[in-house]
């Protein structure tokens, strides 16, 4: 029987605002649990293709899916009613929804989706979203990350049909996964609500502490999930070509992005003249190098400000940008906003 979630307080989880966030902020990565025996992935998105840059070819490879962090963070089945009702959410992990009675309507990336019994639907990490429903919703939801070693998440690299048909196996596979994790659940409904928040944080924090056979099945089972919603994917976005063609830069970006980063330290690790790989980084990309790097530095402040408590200040710092007044100005630049406006307007 699906849990009967209760009714939030009222006008809770209710903000709106016009911003949304450029993409999926960085997020430290552990060393997952390796499965290589499962068929796997190609699809996910949350970035638009620079003007002018064409598409590539998926930039998934052995060597991408054998380094692929995979969590289950929560995993149930619930009950919502009319007040399921939530404008302009966003979070740093991913939903699936198996959607078992009632109906619902779910909007992101420029598109209206009707929720309907046997439907499988998929809304990536950091997507804003809106959710309404006319009377009840009968559903699975699960809760996940899927992470490079670069610290970007999985769906950011590609683009793919957010709503498809559930294999025959599915209801059971998300049944399988409940009775692994019986206590990863929600406490409620309401992704405005501080239990909410951090619930996923706690399960992050202590996922190497459970049993490695049930993380391990828990893992091709999630895979197997994902998997159907990857099958006819394609990339399409910047940091799909920069995986692809520049991942030893990357990864240097990833694992410095608290300090100064200059043309030469990027040039020297992807082996060439600064000059010749600013061209090159340009062409390819359809970027320039220091500024892809001061993308990915706001990605990652916006991932601080929604699942950290740390003051503004603090966030500058920690992406390398330590003046307050000019993270804040290019905060704005490329979120439309102020770090304090964002936060406050983005229930996670």
């Amino acid at each position: 029987m699906p849990k009967k979630v209760p009714e939030p307080a009222s006008g809770a989880g209710r903000k709106r605002h016009p911003s949304r966030p450029i993409g999926v902020p960085a997020i430290e990565a552990s060393a997952p649990h390796r499965l290589s025996n499962l068929h796997l992935l190609r699809k996910a998105s949350l970035f638009n293709t620079l003007p002018g840059v064409p598409k590539i070819s998926p930039p998934i490879n052995h060597e991408l899916l054998k380094s692929l962090d995979m969590t289950v963070l929560t995993i149930e089945r619930s009950r919502v009613g009319r007040w399921w009702n939530y404008k302009n959410v966003i979070s740093p992990f991913s939903r699936i929804w198996l959607v078992m009675g009632g109906r619902a309507v779910v909007r992101h990336h420029g598109r209206k989706f009707e929720l309907r019994p046997g439907q499988l639907h998929l809304v990536p990490a950091f997507t804003v979203h809106d959710c309404s429903c006319p009377k009840f919703l009968d559903h699975y939801h699960l809760h996940f990350s899927a992470r490079l070693p670069t610290g970007i998440e999985l769906f950011s690299l590609l683009d793919c049909e957010y709503q498809i048909n559930p294999p025959a196996d599915a209801l059971a596979l998300l049944r399988r996964l409940e009775s692994l994790y019986p206590d990863r659940k929600i406490p409620c409904s309401d992704p405005s609500r501080k239990v909410y928040k951090e619930v996923h944080g706690v399960t992050e924090h202590n996922k190497y502490q459970s049993d490695a056979l049930k993380s391990f099945e828990a893992k091709g089972i999630l895979t197997l999930l994902v998997f159907e919603f990857l099958k006819s994917s394609h990339s399409h976005e910047v940091h799909a070509r920069v995986t692809r063609q520049f991942r030893t830069v990357q990864e240097f970006i990833h694992t410095s992005m608290h300090r100064k980063i200059s043309l030469a330290d990027l040039a020297r690790e992807a082996g060439l003249n600064p000059t010749y790989f600013s061209d090159h980084f340009a062409q390819v990309i359809g970027i320039r190098p220091l500024e892809y790097v001061m993308r990915r530095r706001i990605e990652r402040a916006q991932y601080l400000l929604l699942t950290s408590r740390a003051q503004v200040k603090e966030v500058a710092d920690a992406v390398g940008i330590p003046d307050p007044a000019y993270f804040s100005r290019v905060f704005a630049r490329f979120c439309k906003t102020s770090p304090v406006a964002y936060r406050l307007a983005h229930p996670v």
